[in-house]
């Protein structure tokens, strides 16, 4: 049987226990952003190993479970993702130094239009040319014709995910960690473009025509709705 004493004894250790717990998890984000102060470009190429490591595994196992795993596949994103996560990382301190507004929302309005129209196509065309590249295609007009096929589809999809992030950063999270977020979108990100990379023709035309095909759905199912409204119009004005 537990008497009083003993369960405030239990209480105020596990109370001790967490508050450990607190002080060493805020004490592993302080030391991050020391690091980061002192090593920027460098914390960010780390960051980024780590993005393309966790980002291609996940697009290999849960993606694309029915083929072989590539160790080499994987160290190629990582490699490829860490040479580009230095001029991401420019940008981001440019977008934050020079794009702004007295309103903050339109602010961050301009930066997520700005990242989306100047910054995307550039990094969606490094990052597929490189991976092209370490595939050994090396023809300038097979590459341009991958790229024709898949930058335009992989910058819609990233309309809908990166303005997110992107509000994100620059609404509530301090400067020194915007480059961790980032990294953790970029995760899912990375899995995504791991498949665009790799994948073959065939299978990234499929998903392709089946976006095309869901995109012609709705298109009809608007002009549906637009039709029937103006029928309905007509019938009253008739009335």
């Amino acid at each position: 049987m537990t008497t009083p004493t003993s369960k405030a004894t239990v209480l105020a250790s596990a109370s001790a226990s967490l508050k450990q717990g607190g002080l060493s998890f805020s004490n592993v984000f302080e030391s991050y952003r020391r690091y980061h102060d002192k090593k920027p470009y460098t914390t960010q190429a780390l960051q980024s190993l780590v993005v393309g490591l966790v980002g291609d595994s996940l697009s290999q196992l849960l993606v694309t479970p029915d083929e072989e795993y590539s160790l080499l596949r994987t160290f190629k994103v990582m490699i490829t993702g860490s040479i580009l996560s230095l001029p991401t990382f420019t940008w981001v301190k440019f977008m934050a130094k020079n794009i702004n507004h007295s309103n903050k929302v339109i602010s961050v309005v301009m930066k997520v239009v700005a990242n989306q129209l100047c910054f995307a196509p550039f990094f969606l065309s490094s990052f597929l040319t490189t991976g092209f590249l370490s595939q050994g295609i090396f023809d300038p007009n097979e590459i341009i014709n991958r790229l024709k096929q898949r930058v335009p589809i992989a910058w819609m999809n990233g309309c809908m995910f990166w303005p997110n992030i992107v509000a994100l950063n620059f609404t509530v999270v301090p400067p020194h960690f915007r480059g961790l977020v980032n990294s953790a979108a970029s995760v899912v990100w990375q899995a995504y473009l791991s498949w665009l990379t790799f994948s073959s023709k065939d299978s990234v035309q499929h998903a392709i025509d089946k976006e095309v095909a869901l995109e012609h759905k709705v298109g009809h199912a608007v002009a549906g709705t637009l039709h029937l409204d103006q029928a309905k119009s007509t019938a009253v004005n008739a009335d």
